[in-house]
């Protein structure tokens, strides 16, 4: 442990939780490793940048709804089957009779370490190999073992990750993030979406993509910087859009408090969801390394992301999120 960072094994509604503490940066982010790894809090100042659900048992039912879930597959999968490499998977079809965001945002992690100083920040690493879960193994029949880190450190909270594959045959990939990112009611007009989006997909009324993507009128004003009032609501209220080449960053501009929340995707999630939901005062901004129900559709996977992980090969990637002044 060091002066500035401490990594504190705390409790909610009786379940065991870690939380990161940057004493310099007054931030703290805290997780839960029972409920999908799943970051429900990040404070900086005071401010509350992540929607936390009521309570745990909220959690456990509505685990896509709030903080940061974990999605593999990101989205819906249509029908909850699909084909890979002349394989068929059938997964469970937990939004009938759709596959909704996979089950890691619900399943028990491991942690496998934490701690805290000067160099590092603060830490806790987690894992869920598949091979310990017969029956996710059943339906997905690949040994893929997910090791992630979420570290505090400077002020940033970072999430590293990677996805080895130890089975024999090329697996699937399709990961995405669902971070809920949190406003007061009373400042929802002064809090302002920047996404270096490159074009949007049509969709159709189910939802799926209906197309290939191109620029629109709502590329365009996010690229400027678009209300959080302006934004389509619920329901209808998600885009999915193409990003940019290169590293991703999207910013929240909340004016009111005179900060800015800059959320650093890297380079591997080409595929952004902007969301609008009823249920908490948040918008989400979402990578995923491919559109919804990939492997279902036709398009090629040069702008679709269709891809995966070769036998024994991984999968590696790390976002950060941070808040500034506004200048």
């Amino acid at each position: 442990m060091s002066a500035n960072y401490e990594i504190i094994q705390s409790e909610w509604d009786g379940v065991p939780t870690f939380r990161l503490l940057d004493r310099a940066s007054e931030a703290e982010a805290e997780v839960i490793p029972a409920v999908g790894f799943h970051l429900f809090r990040f404070d900086v100042r005071n401010h509350a940048y992540i929607a936390k659900p009521a309570s745990l048992a909220v959690l456990r039912e509505q685990s896509s709804r709030y903080g940061v879930p974990i999605l593999f597959p990101p989205g819906r999968v249509k029908h909850a089957a699909f084909t890979f490499e002349g394989r068929e998977y059938r997964l469970p079809a937990n939004r009938e009779p759709h596959h909704a965001h996979g089950e890691l945002r619900e399943r028990p992690w491991k942690v496998v370490a934490s701690g805290a100083d000067s160099a590092g920040g603060a830490y806790v690493s987690a894992e869920i190999d598949f091979a310990e879960h017969p029956d996710m193994l059943a339906y997905f029949k690949h040994a893929a073992c997910f090791r992630f880190t979420y570290r505090l450190k400077d002020g940033t909270l970072s999430l590293q990750g990677e996805i080895a594959n130890r089975s024999g045959q090329t697996m699937p990939l399709s990961l995405g993030f669902h971070p809920y990112f949190a406003f007061a009611k009373e400042e929802a007009s002064r809090v302002r979406v920047v996404i270096p989006a490159a074009a949007e997909w049509p969709l159709g009324e189910d939802g799926y993509a209906a197309g290939e993507p191109a620029p629109s009128q709502l590329t365009a004003a996010l690229k400027q910087g678009e209300a959080v009032t302006a934004l389509p609501g619920y329901p209808g209220g998600s885009q999915m859009l193409t990003m940019e080449p290169g590293r991703q960053s999207c910013e929240l501009h909340y004016e009111a408090r005179g900060t800015k929340l800059v959320y650093d995707m890297g380079d591997r999630f080409p595929i952004h969801v902007l969301f609008t939901a009823p249920w908490a005062d948040a918008v989400s901004l979402e990578p995923y390394t491919s559109i919804m129900n990939v492997f279902n559709e036709p398009f090629s996977a040069d702008i679709s992301g269709a891809q995966g992980i070769a036998a024994d090969g991984s999968f590696t990637f790390e976002w950060s999120i941070r808040v500034d002044d506004i200048n």
